[in-house]
């Protein structure tokens, strides 16, 4: 078997996972047995490529971090403008709320009561940093992000948008009250972190 057909088995049994998940079956009270059964493949078969549902799960975190973090960098290649970066991180973060909250929930209950999965969330973070400092560097070479700002500090403020923005919706959506301004409020408070003092 091909490393591109491996690859693409163990997705398979990643997006099973998500599958259930979305369907309200708990990653705790998953089984190998259902695993298999959503992802159209023998039980054998999802042995043949892991140890255990544990590993899946840890498994299922690197893909979906990896997922994401190419989302990213596709939204962040197009933004030419801090006027572009404000319109992607909204509309990534409704996308977000509307489309995979459950992937989110998923990680949450599988490694919310054990340590995170080191290697995987330091390659995500290290991604993403990289992602973001290219991202700063263009729009600070174009006049668009104050100069005198460090990475750090753009970072941070890209950081707060996303996390904070996430939060508001995932709680607004819990709580059927809607949040008309948020994307108008999280464009705002971006461009006035990172837009040049005048």
């Amino acid at each position: 078997m091909t490393p591109d057909s491996h690859a693409q088995r163990k997705a398979k049994v990643y997006e099973a996972a998500l599958t259930l998940t979305s369907q309200g079956v708990s990653p705790a009270a998953m089984t190998i047995q259902q695993l298999a059964d959503a992802a159209g493949i023998g039980k054998g078969t999802v042995y043949e490529y892991f140890s255990s549902k544990e590993e899946i799960l840890q498994g299922v975190a690197r893909y979906c971090f990896a997922q994401e973090n190419e989302r990213i960098a596709a939204r962040f290649d197009r933004c030419r403008t801090l006027v572009d970066l404000e319109n992607e991180l909204v509309d990534y973060l409704q996308e977000v709320a509307a489309q995979r909250m459950s992937t989110y929930r998923l990680l949450a209950s599988s490694f919310g009561q054990q340590a995170a999965l080191p290697e995987c969330t330091n390659a995500c973070r290290s991604q993403l940093t990289a992602l973001n400092n290219a991202l700063v560097a263009r729009l600070q070479a174009a006049g668009e992000i104050d100069p005198d700002l460090t990475m750090d500090a753009c970072r941070t403020s890209i950081f707060c948008t996303v996390t904070g923005g996430l939060i508001a919706l995932c709680c607004s959506a819990g709580s059927g009250d809607a949040l008309p301004d948020l994307p108008q409020n999280l464009r705002d408070n971006l461009h006035r972190s990172l837009r040049p003092q005048k």
